[in-house]
C-alpha cells in the first residue's frame, strides 16, 4: 500500500510539494546557491489533477522527509511519487523545483505554480501573492501565525520541535492544495478558459528560469573590480569639479547636491519663500494625507506671480525685472489702426517670466530661466529627466559641463550600487564566481520578466558604463553568443493591428528607428538611432507628446501607420465596453475603473495600447523561444547554456567547440517561436519575425555574427 492507494498504477494525479531550508549567514537569502544554506525537509501530499482528494472520504494526508533522519526508504517513496505525477503543485514553485535540483532530485514533470495560478487569474491587477494572502482570499486553511513569528524573530526550521515542524509544513501543503483546487475550477469557467493557455506557458517557462538560474552567469571578478575602481576615480573628480564650482557661486555656504530643494537653489539661483504661500499662489488643495495636490494647469501670467511672491533670488544672482515687458511677461501688440490686439504676445526678451538674469558665464550664478514646464509642488525639478532636456537646451558650456557632471555622478551613483555592489553582494558565497540573479515572472503587469539580486533588466550598455565586460564564458575559450529579436514590439504591433504600411516596411528592410530620429532631427530635437528608439515606441503605447519634435512625431507616425490608429481606437472601445481587454494569445487584462474622458480617449489609455503589445511580444513570443532553445540544447546533450534573458533577447554561454552549432540553433529556434505561437493561440504570422546575433568574449564587446 502507498498513500491509501492500492500499489497498482494510479490514475493520473498531482503532487503538491513544499520545502524548508535552514538558513546560514545573514540569513537573508534562502536560494540554494548560498553554499551556508541547507535543505531541512519536504512535505508532500497528492491530489487529482482538478486539485480534489483523491478519494472523498480520505483525510488530507501529508508526508515530511527531513534530511536529517530520513531513510532511504522515505527519499526513494518521495522520488516516486514525484516521478509518476503528472503535475507539481507549489507557491512560487521555482524555489522548490531549484532546490529538489540543488540536492540531486531533477523534476521534470510539469510545473503548476499557484502563484502564477494566481497572477493570470488577476488579469493585470496588482494583488498580494503571498500564500497567506491567497488563503484568506480564498477562506482555506491557514498557518498559525506563531509559527511565521518564530522564523521572523531568528528561529530556523531544524531549530523547532518535531511536531511543530510537522504542523508548519501541514499547514503551507493543505493551503497549497486547497487554494490549487479553487484556481482550477476558476480557469475552467467559459470567461477564463483562454487563460488556460497562458498559464501553462508560463508554468513551463518558471521551469526553464530555474535552469537558468542554477546556471548563473560567469564574473571576471578582476575586471569588476577594475571597472568599480575607474568609477571611484571618476566620481572624486566630479564631487571636485562640483564643489569647487559651487562654492564660486555661493562661498563657503555648504550645499547638499543630493538634496532636490538645495540643487535648484544652485540650478535655477532660486529658493521657495513658503511653501503655503506657494500652495495659495498655485491654488493646490492638500489629499486626505496633508500631500499637495497636483498642479493645475497655469497661464504664464500665474507664473509670473508665483515667481514673485513665492521665491526670492539666492547667492549671487540677481533677479531684474525685464525692461521689455515691465516684468508682465507679456507684451501688447496693436494693430495699423492703433487698436490693441485682444491677445497680448509672450515676451521673447524674458521668455514669459518677467525676469532678466545673469548667465551663469558671469560666474554670477549657475544660472537657468525658471519656465511654468519646470515647476512642481516644492519648487522647480531637478530630476534626472529635467537635467537631461535642461543640458540640451543650454548654449553656455559652463552651464552644460555642470549639468552632465551632475547627471554623470548620478548615473555613476547608481549603477556602482544597484549592479557593482549588487553583484559583489550576490556573490558573497560564491565559490565559482558564478552570479545567480532572480528572475521574477510575477511582478509586472504584462507578464514581462523582472530581475532582481542584482537587476539583470537593466544592465548598463556600451563603453561608457563597462559593467557588462566583467560577465564572460564560463568555459576556457567560451564565447557570449546575444540573440535579438529586430524591432520585436513593433512588429508585433503590426501584427496585432494588420497594419498594412508596416508589413510593407518590414519586407523592404525599412529601419523604422533611423526613421524616427531623421523626423525628431529636422524638427529641432537631434537625436540618434539608439535614442529614438524611445520615441518610436512612444506612440506605439500611448505616451505623451511632450516636445514640439514629439508632436510632430506622432501626428506623421499615426498619418502612416492607419491600422496602430484604428487599431488604438478599437482597444480603447473593447474596454470602456466590457472593462476588460483580451490580447491575440488569450491573455486578459482588467481596467474596472475605465472611463472616456472629454477628448474621447479611454481614461487609461496608455495601459490599454500598451499592455497586448509587451504581453505578446516579449511575455509570450520570447519565452517560446527561450523554451524551445533550452530544449534543443538538452537534447542535443551540448554544455552549452541558456544564462539570460533581457526583454527581446537571449544569452548563451557557448562552449568553444560549440559555437557554430549553437549559433544555428539559436536562431531558428527564436524564429520558429512564432510557429509556436501560432499553433498554441491561433496567433496570426502576418509579419515574420527576425534575429540578429552577436558574439564576443563578454557581454560587452561583441562583433555582430549574423548567418
Amino acid at each position: 500500500m502507498m498513500f491509501g492507494f492500492e500499489e497498482n498504477k494510479m490514475e493520473d494525479y498531482a503532487i503538491i510539494v513544499d520545502l524548508e531550508v535552514d538558513l546560514g549567514g545573514d540569513r537573508k537569502d534562502p536560494s540554494p546557491y548560498n553554499k551556508e544554506n541547507t535543505l531541512a525537509a519536504i512535505g508532500y501530499t497528492t491530489r487529482r489533477l482538478d486539485g480534489s482528494l483523491m478519494y472523498e472520504d480520505d483525510e488530507e494526508t501529508v508526508y515530511i522527509v527531513r534530511t536529517a533522519d530520513a531513510s532511504s526508504t522515505d527519499w526513494a517513496t518521495f522520488k516516486d511519487v514525484l516521478k509518476d505525477a503528472t503535475y507539481v503543485v507549489a507557491h512560487n514553485a521555482k524555489f522548490d523545483v531549484a532546490w529538489l535540483r540543488e540536492v540531486g532530485i531533477d523534476c521534470r514533470s510539469k510545473i503548476i505554480d499557484t502563484m502564477i495560478n494566481e497572477y493570470i487569474l488577476n488579469k493585470g491587477i496588482r494583488d498580494k501573492l503571498s500564500l497567506k494572502a491567497l488563503a484568506e482570499k480564498y477562506d482555506v486553511t491557514r498557518k498559525d501565525d506563531s509559527l511565521t513569528d518564530a522564523f521572523k524573530e531568528g528561529l530556523n526550521y531544524s531549530d523547532m520541535s518535531k511536531e511543530d515542524q510537522t504542523t508548519y509544513l501541514y499547514y503551507d501543503i493543505v493551503a497549497t492544495a486547497e487554494v490549487f483546487e479553487r484556481q482550477e475550477a476558476l480557469f475552467k469557467k467559459n470567461s477564463n478558459k483562454s487563460l488556460i493557455p497562458i498559464r501553462d506557458l508560463m508554468c513551463e517557462f518558471c521551469d526553464v528560469l530555474t535552469d537558468i538560474e542554477r546556471a548563473g552567469m560567469a564574473i571576471d571578478t578582476a575586471e569588476m573590480h577594475k571597472v568599480d575602481h575607474d568609477y571611484q576615480v571618476e566620481q572624486a573628480e566630479l564631487t571636485e569639479y562640483l564643489n569647487s564650482t559651487v562654492k564660486k557661486l555661493v562661498g563657503d555656504t555648504p550645499i547638499n547636491l543630493s538634496s532636490p530643494e538645495q540643487l535648484s537653489q544652485v540650478i535655477y539661483s532660486y529658493k521657495l519663500k513658503d511653501k503655503k504661500t506657494w500652495r495659495d499662489v498655485m491654488n493646490i488643495g492638500v489629499d486626505a494625507r496633508g500631500k499637495p495636490k497636483r498642479r493645475p494647469k497655469m497661464m504664464e501670467s500665474g507664473f509670473v506671480r508665483c515667481i514673485d511672491e513665492c521665491f526670492v533670488p539666492t547667492f549671487k544672482t540677481q533677479a531684474k525685472r525685464c525692461l521689455f515687458c515691465n516684468g508682465k511677461g507679456t507684451i501688447q501688440k496693436y494693430k495699423k489702426d492703433g487698436t490693441p490686439y485682444k491677445n497680448t504676445t509672450k515676451c521673447v526678451h524674458c521668455e514669459g517670466t518677467g525676469f532678466i538674469y545673469k548667465e551663469l558665464g558671469d560666474i554670477a550664478g549657475l544660472k537657468v530661466n525658471p519656465t511654468l514646464a519646470l515647476a512642481s509642488a516644492g519648487g522647480f525639478k531637478t530630476d534626472k529627466h529635467t537635467l537631461v532636456e535642461l543640458e540640451r537646451g543650454q548654449n553656455n558650456q559652463e552651464v552644460k559641463k555642470f549639468l552632465n557632471s551632475l547627471i554623470r555622478l548620478s548615473a555613476i551613483d547608481t549603477y556602482r550600487s544597484s549592479f557593482i555592489e549588487g553583484i559583489f553582494k550576490n556573490m558573497v558565497n560564491s565559490t565559482d564566481n558564478i552570479l545567480h540573479a532572480n528572475f521574477n515572472q510575477c511582478t509586472t503587469a504584462t507578464g514581462r520578466l523582472s530581475s532582481s539580486n542584482p537587476n539583470l533588466q537593466n544592465m548598463p550598455k556600451g563603453k561608457l558604463f563597462p559593467v557588462r565586460k566583467a560577465f564572460v564564458s564560463r568555459f576556457e575559450d567560451g564565447q557570449l553568443l546575444e540573440v535579438d529579436y529586430s524591432q520585436l514590439e513593433f512588429r508585433v504591433a503590426g501584427i496585432l493591428a494588420k497594419d498594412e504600411k508596416i508589413k510593407q516596411e518590414v519586407e523592404e528592410g525599412f529601419d523604422v528607428h533611423s526613421y524616427t530620429a531623421k523626423v525628431l532631427t529636422e524638427n529641432g530635437e537631434p537625436t540618434d538611432r539608439g535614442a529614438a528608439k524611445a520615441s518610436t515606441f512612444r506612440p506605439l503605447y500611448g505616451g505623451t507628446q511632450g516636445t514640439f519634435a514629439q508632436r510632430v512625431y506622432f501626428q506623421e507616425f499615426f498619418g502612416k501607420y492607419s491600422g496602430v490608429f484604428n487599431w488604438h481606437e478599437r482597444l480603447q472601445d473593447e474596454a470602456i465596453q466590457n472593462e476588460t481587454i483580451t490580447t491575440a494569445t488569450g491573455r486578459q487584462f482588467k481596467f474596472p475603473n475605465v472611463y472616456r474622458t472629454k477628448q474621447g480617449k479611454a481614461s487609461v489609455k496608455t495601459q490599454i495600447v500598451n499592455y497586448p503589445v509587451q504581453s505578446v511580444a516579449t511575455a509570450d513570443i520570447v519565452p517560446l523561444g527561450v523554451i524551445m532553445l533550452h530544449k534543443q540544447l538538452r537534447e542535443r546533450n551540448l554544455n552549452s547554456l541558456v544564462i539570460n534573458t533581457v526583454h527581446d533577447s537571449v544569452v548563451v554561454d557557448c562552449h568553444p567547440d560549440e559555437i557554430e552549432e549553437v549559433k544555428q540553433v539559436a536562431s531558428i529556434c527564436l524564429v520558429k517561436a512564432q510557429d509556436e505561437a501560432e499553433k498554441r493561440f491561433g496567433l496570426d504570422k502576418f509579419i515574420p519575425l527576425e534575429v540578429e546575433m552577436s558574439i564576443g568574449n563578454n557581454w560587452m564587446e561583441q562583433e555582430d555574427c549574423n548567418a
